[in-house]
């Protein structure tokens, strides 16, 4: 692709974050494969994601312990409220685990950029882009609030050549998450763009 047109695309690419919210832990890290790299998750966010997601779980043991005494479900009526928090865990807890099992990879021997699952259910889609409509990285920090304080979280960024942006990971590590860029701009051979100032990145 010529400067022109990388040019043209660098003016037309938002600086908004893709992304809203965040976090403030680093929740990926970029390993090396065979074929490329992948983000797998960091230990931190797999143990959060298994703390969180062993509750529903061990609450649905109790209730098949709780039935085999009773032979009936009249403990979970009984306990609406109980029973409602169960579900919001279940729920959270579960796309937590399909957050974390999901797959980020580049991949040259397919020359492809694949990430999620496709998952009719939670209306979730796998997408699979050419690595070479890949024309730049971006980088975006937010400062995100919350009602326990604020902190700043940073995305990671794929810029296509149709200055569309696909979101990569999203955390609050930025100097993994630069190292991390750097890595994959040798390896894609393009720019990374930081969208404070619509710059390459520079240190």
């Amino acid at each position: 692709m010529e400067f022109d047109d990388i040019k043209a695309i660098k003016q037309k690419v938002s600086v908004i974050p893709l992304v809203k919210g965040g976090a403030n832990f680093e929740t990926h890290v970029l390993i090396k494969t065979d074929n490329g790299y992948k983000f797998k998750p960091s230990t931190f966010y797999a143990f959060f994601c298994g703390i969180f997601a062993s509750v529903p779980y061990g609450a649905l043991v109790y209730a098949g312990y709780k039935f085999q005494q009773t032979g009936n479900f009249n403990f979970i009526t009984g306990n609406i409220f109980p029973t409602l928090i169960f579900l919001i865990f279940f729920l959270v807890g579960n796309y937590l685990l399909i957050s974390l099992f999901s797959p980020i990879i580049f991949d040259k021997s397919n020359n492809s950029f694949t990430k999620g699952f496709n998952i009719s259910l939670l209306n979730k889609k796998q997408r699979t882009i050419h690595l070479n409509n890949i024309v730049a990285l971006q980088i975006i920090g937010e400062h995100v609030r919350s009602d326990d304080g604020s902190y700043k979280s940073f995305e990671l960024n794929l810029v296509l050549n149709d200055s569309k942006r696909v979101n990569i990971v999203d955390h609050g590590k930025l100097k993994s998450l630069i190292s991390d860029a750097r890595t994959l701009s040798t390896f894609l051979n393009v720019p990374i763009w930081h969208a404070g100032s619509n710059e390459d990145l520079i240190e």
